[in-house]
């Protein structure tokens, strides 16, 4: 039996955050905080993103309200199937008390990737460069292809061919131009373009990741654990961009994700606060995911501070925060 609180809040975008697919004014979501019989905290986050087919914000307060107060939650875990993200903020909080070591170890800096929205700001790309970031990630999909092209090609130049892009199209291109974006990239430094074609397209994927040498990941169409098993089964040749907050259970997922080839998986961040992204961090390093950028470079869309989880180019061993700075973040919303 542990006691339930929640808090919802409403975080604004430095700009309006805008993909091929979906645009979203302001990030709401949810902290929650659990207290068992002994006093000992456990924090975790509960952060929807409807358009990749999570509980909506709404249906997710209205099951929070239902069980704040004493929960039992093995009496409840089974009514949450439709609500992954309630479900994994609620069980990555119970499994956060009284553990031993609040984060798992961080044995060697591991690289992350920052994310722009905007391919075609040169002057953000070359701040990052500066920073020491070594892999970046585009949105593409919002314009034509051959602006958004010519973008990447000023950006190659501009890093000399020394860092890593990834693109990420959100479903939003159609299977002529995801055609154009895979023969026009070969011999680039791109790691893999992104979830080309809207989910239930994946037959069209696989064609498509069979044709070219440019890898593409699966994003939207692996959102939940059960999702992301049917295609580790069906043998993808592509990557997996793992998004645990979006995912469902919490230690289903850890053993889905334990399974077959970690360089496959790249973790990504669902645009959570501080408290969400170092779960959704928690389980890349529980999984041992260290060579490939994890992709948490997203402080520099809102427009707050301290409410991120300002990583840098690198997640170093004191990179996750403290109980105090979950307690601080709680205490602030």
């Amino acid at each position: 039996m542990v006691e339930f609180e929640f808090k919802a809040y409403r975080r604004s975008f430095a700009e309006i955050y805008r993909t091929g697919s979906d645009t979203m004014p302001k990030r709401a979501g949810i902290l929650i905080q659990l207290r068992d019989k002994e006093g000992q905290f456990g924090f975790g986050e509960i952060a929807p993103i409807e358009s990749f087919g999570s509980e909506s914000l709404v249906s997710a307060l209205a099951v929070c309200s239902q069980l704040e107060g004493k929960v039992e939650y093995g009496k409840v875990v089974e009514e949450l199937g439709d609500y992954p993200c309630v479900r994994f903020g609620f069980e990555s909080a119970l499994a956060m008390i009284g553990r031993e070591l609040l984060w798992p170890e961080v044995p060697n800096p591991i690289p992350v990737a920052a994310l722009l929205s905007d391919i075609k700001d040169s002057k953000k790309i070359r701040k990052l460069i500066d920073e020491g970031y070594r892999c970046l990630k585009f949105k593409i999909g919002k314009e034509g292809f051959a602006v958004e092209r010519q973008a990447l090609e000023e950006a190659v130049e501009v890093t000399e061919g020394a860092i890593g892009f990834r693109l990420d199209a959100n479903g939003a291109l159609d299977l002529k131009t995801a055609r154009d974006w895979l023969e026009s990239v070969e011999g680039l430094p791109i790691e893999f373009i992104e979830q080309p074609i809207e989910k239930g397209g994946e037959a069209t994927m696989l064609k498509l990741a069979n044709d070219y040498p440019t890898p593409i990941a699966l994003d939207e169409s692996v959102v939940r654990v059960d999702d992301l098993k049917r295609w580790k089964d069906a043998h993808w040749p592509g990557v997996f961009v793992v998004k645990p907050s979006l995912s469902g259970a919490y230690d289903s997922l850890l053993d889905e994700l334990k399974t077959g080839d970690s360089n496959s998986l790249v973790f990504s961040s669902s645009l959570e606060t501080k408290v969400g992204a170092s779960h959704a961090l928690a389980v890349a390093l529980a999984v041992g995911q260290n060579k490939r950028a994890l992709g948490f470079g997203v402080t520099e869309l809102f427009g707050d501070e301290g409410i991120s989880l300002d990583l840098g180019p690198y997640l170093e061993s004191d990179g996750l925060p403290s109980l105090g700075e979950l307690e601080e973040l709680w205490d602030r919303i």
